[in-house]
């Protein structure tokens, strides 16, 4: 069985949580450290789409997310996740 990269552990990680397989505690608690762990191999494999995420799901989602209702939250991660999945769908990967 292959490895994932480091992008589709990036991209599960959020649709687990999206989907309700995990919940907004573990989200708010691992994404930062899987960002810092997998962050340099996804920049090596495609560095457009290693920012691209970095843009729509850290700074435009995680990072705006601290004072917001559990709803809240996870609307304004599912919307930064489908942008990123139409950046994505636009060339990027």
């Amino acid at each position: 069985m292959p490895r994932k990269s480091a992008l589709d552990f990036m991209i599960e990680f959020v649709r687990d949580y999206l989907d309700g397989k995990s919940g907004r505690l573990d989200f708010d608690l691992d994404f930062n450290y899987y960002l810092k762990q997998n962050y340099s191999k996804m920049e090596r494999a495609n560095p457009d789409l290693a920012e691209c995420f970095l843009f729509y799901l850290a700074e435009e989602g995680y990072d705006k997310s601290e004072s917001l209702s559990d709803k809240e939250h996870k609307k304004l991660i599912r919307r930064q996740f489908k942008e990123f999945i139409s950046a994505m769908s636009d060339g990027l990967y």
